[in-house]
């Protein structure tokens, strides 16, 4: 005998309800361990990170070096100074190494930006030395590294030395003469300009290596900034650290909000529509249950709420949510006609199933997506809403076996309310206006033909925020005063066995030539620090003129004193040249000079293509490898579209072929894609003229968006072919009668939805508020096109069957 899991909830209701509650103990203890995770970096999936080119021409002969010049020793590997501050006396020595000391692992950064225009003073200057001390004494944070504990270069007599910015030494306050020479070296280096300091000189930089701060560190921190803010300074803080924690606010922020706001807007819909509270604590129940299974899944399988997913619970919400409505409106319909709430599910059931199937394909289609977060995402929200179905199909009837039936009142306010009149308007429109919809179509796929290769694309995290958010607008004041945020980092390789390469003068100068012609053609790049631009600056303290020395003894000068930053745990600096002189490393710093912002797509794809373009300026035989945030951001960006689309092709592909599967009718299948492409073509306008890029959230939109919306399609045409070929009525007499049939249960599945996706317009994110309004234009115009382009299509191609003599039975 065949099992019959839903006659046995009807006859064992009590029992079905006690399994899901031990499911949802079990489920409810495992979300209780997600957590949120606000770490940006995380998101991007391990891409190349960085894309090689050779430098030269091919016509060039290799510049190769020799060691027979005095001078051209090997550079020694040890090298010192005398004071902390890098000093003032550089001493070359070849014995043995100093082990460095372990210092505490730091995971994240923490920055500081002091502001005036009346810096170089002893006041100004003693707080600051004194809270940045201060702030490097606490255990969350390194020292200090800034403009005060770097070097610059200063001719003494005829002979080449390296002298601390700052001249005093530790314990010391300043006096008006340290402040004036400080000044004075500062405005001598453009090495520091845009780095340590900003280009106008009224604004230093302090950066700090930071643990992960708890939100009562961040406050400690900057409380104790707040004498420097008394004295009439203004102090930017910025960092990743304190990015993380501004993040998790926001995360934190969105996920209880738009989870209520989502709440309320669909149980509102619902009880409008039905006049009934078992219409509001039954879906409302259903979906708390639904979201608490999810959570647990995504703590079983190890992921977390990130920027992404954030909108997860809304999404298994809203769309899980709209089985409900099926299910209870199929049982308010079928309630006068004497059956009960399991013989009512199972009337509605192939729908659902669909319904569920296509909504799981559009998300499960972010898998051919690289980037983990979405796959993420597609995975857990494709989970929820398979649990939603899952109940609707067994809670729900359940429940409803147990409850009061529905009062006459309320089954009428069912049949005859609002949307029944608006569905009655809308079938005589289709009936009698159909070619102006098959018109509207075209014009949809024209524009969206148009624009569809024109939709920008932003990956900056930083634009995320809110416009007004403090913090943002510290950030962009942060970069416009630095000269930028992230470099691009390239490295000019050697070719291959020639020490000492970029020690040779004529090598250098070639690199020098390709580091001027970058800064010339790309206003975005703001400032480059580079061993051939130390060298330049070197040879104008101790000649008087730019460029690179014939010289090479003030190479190998230079080349130790670089070596000697690395020793003196400037990383960043110390990279600039290796110590076989075979590797430059260039750091460009990155501004976008046309938006006047931090850096964008454009300003990033605009500084590569220049770079590009110059590489035959390089020595030949060298290799120039491009790296750096922008870069990655860069090839993310194009990555996203290639996933979008990815997505979305396989999307489109799937439902169709379940769709086919399901109808085991070609002709059904295709006008099943009319709806969803009507919603996407749709958007890519809508997106082209309001200029709304992708980003990690929006690039989404059309692959779910295609799995949603065909869900009104799949409940509209398996009414339709279940009255195929019955009574002998024509083609335009079925569609107005499933029309009227399943016009209001589209409606209010969909203004559902969409009520619940305008919700996201109250998300901190700016993604996140695009997303919701694409997902509600897009589920929108799905509506409208199954209830009035879909069935005008129809009308067409039985028209033109008839005429070319095709026509079946209804096509009349």
């Amino acid at each position: 005998m065949k099992f019959d899991l839903l006659s046995f909830i009807g006859k064992h209701s009590k029992l079905t309800l006690a399994g899901i509650l031990l499911l949802t103990a079990f489920f409810g203890y495992h979300a209780s361990f997600l957590h949120l995770d606000a770490d940006y970096n995380s998101l991007m999936y391990n891409q190349m990170d960085s894309s090689t080119f050779p430098g030269g021409t091919s016509d060039s002969p290799v510049q190769t070096s020799t060691a027979s010049a005095e001078g051209d020793q090997p550079i020694p590997v040890t090298t010192k100074l005398d004071t902390k501050a890098l000093g003032s006396n550089l001493v070359a020595s070849t014995g043995e190494p100093v082990a460095p000391v372990q210092e505490e692992v730091f995971t994240s950064s923490y920055l500081v930006m002091v502001e005036s225009p009346n810096l170089y003073t002893k006041e100004n200057l003693t707080a600051i030395t004194q809270t940045m001390q201060s702030l490097g004494a606490t255990p969350y944070l390194s020292s200090p590294f800034s403009v005060l504990d770097f070097v610059t270069l200063e001719k003494k007599g005829t002979r080449l030395a390296t002298v601390p910015f700052a001249s005093l030494m530790d314990g010391q306050r300043w006096t008006e003469e340290d402040a004036a020479l400080l000044k004075a070296r500062i405005e001598r280096d453009p090495i520091v300009k845009n780095y340590l300091v900003s280009e106008d000189l009224s604004s230093m930089l302090f950066s700090f290596k930071s643990t992960a701060l708890t939100p009562e560190q961040e406050a400690k921190l900057s409380a104790m900034l707040e004498p420097l803010r008394t004295q009439g300074l203004q102090v930017s803080i910025n960092g990743g650290a304190v990015i993380n924690n501004l993040l998790m606010h926001y995360l934190g922020r969105d996920l209880s909000i738009l989870l209520s706001l989502c709440f309320i807007a669909i149980l509102l819909v619902y009880y409008l529509s039905f006049r009934a509270k078992r219409s509001v604590l039954l879906p409302f129940s259903m979906s708390v249950i639904g979201i608490i299974w999810t959570f647990g899944t995504m703590r079983l399988l190890g992921y977390s709420l990130t920027i992404v997913n954030i909108v997860t619970p809304s999404m298994v919400l809203n769309l899980g949510s709209s089985y409900a409505i099926h299910i209870i409106g199929e049982y308010y319909t079928d309630y006068a006609k004497g059956l009960n709430s399991v013989q009512s599910t199972k009337k509605i059931l192939r729908t659902i199933f669909f319904a569920c199937l296509t909504t799981v394909i559009g998300f499960l289609s972010l898998l051919f997506s690289k980037t983990p977060a979405l796959r993420e995402f597609g995975i857990s929200v494709g989970i929820g809403v398979t649990y939603c179905a899952i109940l609707a199909s067994t809670y729900l009837p359940a429940q409803l076996n147990l409850v009061v039936p529905p009062k006459q009142v309320q089954i009428k306010t069912y049949h005859k309310g609002y949307l029944a009149r608006t569905v009655m308007v809308l079938d005589r429109l289709v009936m009698n206006k159909w070619p102006i919809f098959v018109l509207l179509w075209v014009v949809v796929i024209a524009g969206f033909m148009l624009t569809k290769d024109h939709i920008p694309v932003n990956t900056n995290y930083m634009s995320y925020l809110p416009k007004r958010d403090p913090f943002g607008q510290s950030s962009r004041h942060f970069a416009q005063k630095m000269g930028g945020d992230t470099p691009f980092i390239l490295t000019i390789e050697a070719p291959k066995d020639q020490t000492q390469f970029f020690l040779k003068s004529e090598n250098l100068q070639k690199v020098y030539d390709f580091e001027q012609a970058i800064a010339k053609q790309s206003p975005d790049v703001k400032q480059i620090i580079s061993f051939a631009s130390y060298v330049s600056y070197a040879n104008s303290v101790y000649s008087g003129q730019n460029g690179i020395p014939q010289s090479s003894g003030l190479l190998n000068l230079l080349s130790r004193m670089v070596l000697l930053m690395s020793k003196q745990g400037q990383a960043e600096l110390g990279a600039i040249l290796d110590p076989e002189g075979t590797k430059l490393t260039l750091y460009l710093q990155n501004y976008d000079a046309k938006e006047g912002d931090l850096m964008t797509i454009g300003s990033s794809r605009r500084i590569e293509k220049t770079i590009i373009s110059l590489t035959s300026l390089l020595p030949n035989g060298t290799t120039l490898t491009i790296g750096g945030e922008p870069h990655k951001t860069l090839h993310f960006s194009d990555s996203l579209l290639s996933d979008q689309k990815k997505s979305t092709y396989a999307s489109f592909l799937l439902v169709f072929l379940v769709v086919l599967f399901a109808f085991k009718s070609l002709s059904l299948a295709f006008y099943s894609l009319i709806p969803i492409l009507s919603g996407v073509m749709a958007n890519y306008i809508f997106m082209y003229l309001f200029q709304i890029p992708f980003d990690m959230i929006t690039v989404s939109f059309a692959a779910v968006a295609v799995g949603t919306g065909v869900d009104d399609a799949i409940h509209f045409l398996i009414r339709y072919k279940n009255k195929l070929g019955r009574n002998g009525r024509t083609t335009k007499e079925l569609l107005s009668q499933t029309i009227r049939e399943t016009g209001r249960p589209i409606i209010l599945t969909t203004l559902s939805i969409v009520a619940g996706m305008m919700m996201f317009l109250f998300a901190s994110y700016t993604p996140v508020r695009i997303f919701g309004s694409l997902m509600s234009i897009a589920l929108f115009n799905c509506m409208l096109s199954t209830l009035v382009v879909m069935p005008s299509i129809i009308l067409l191609v039985s028209k033109v069957r008839h005429r070319l003599g095709l026509e079946r039975k209804t096509d009349r």
